[in-house]
């Protein structure tokens, strides 16, 4: 007596899924990373109003800005732009901006991206530039603990490094040790 037909294909196709899948289980020792850190020396920075090309730009000599920005305007640089780059350069995840004073004097504007896009781009975060939005882009942390992190800075201070987190009720060693891969 014979199976029907199509039945020992159908076992044929289920046997190979079956060692295909099963066998990559074989070869992961532990979870993939959510994000790959990028080189350390590229540094990524976004730039945003007043410049006449807004958006990422990543750079691998820090030393540079200024020609970058003239780049990216099609224009010279500013003395004072370039003087204020070189006594405060930029750092990868900042976001820079043009703007003017209330006296009316030009002004590089600076603030960090959102973590969410830090964390894409494998900048490394740190608790002091975090903020309640920021908090929440972190795996397991939702509206209530973003709270309590904040309300636990305004009441002891900022955080001196990462592990400083595990003063705030709710998040203990197994929460820090899956967030460690996102923290410098």
């Amino acid at each position: 007596m014979y199976p029907p037909r199509g039945t020992s294909l159908l076992v044929g196709i289920l046997v190979l899924c079956l060692g295909f899948f099963g066998g990559r289980r074989l070869f992961i020792d532990e979870e993939p990373p959510a994000v790959v850190r990028s080189n350390p020396a590229v540094l990524s920075v976004w730039l945003g109003q007043g410049f006449a090309r807004p958006g990422l730009h990543q750079l691998s000599d820090a030393s540079a800005w200024t020609g970058v920005i003239a780049l990216t305007d099609g224009s010279g640089v500013p003395e004072w732009l370039k003087l204020e780059l070189s006594r405060h350069p930029p750092r990868s995840g900042e976001c820079l901006s043009l703007g003017r004073s209330e006296a009316g004097k030009p002004v590089l504007l600076r603030r960090w991206m959102p973590a969410e896009q830090r964390m894409v781009l494998g900048i490394p975060l740190h608790p002091k530039r975090m903020s309640g939005e920021d908090w929440q882009a972190l795996p397991g942390i939702g509206p209530r603990l973003a709270e309590r992190i904040e309300m636990d800075r305004q009441k002891n201070g900022d955080f001196s490094d990462f592990t400083a987190l595990d003063r705030v009720p709710g998040i203990g060693p197994k929460s820090l040790e899956r967030w460690h891969k996102y923290f410098e």
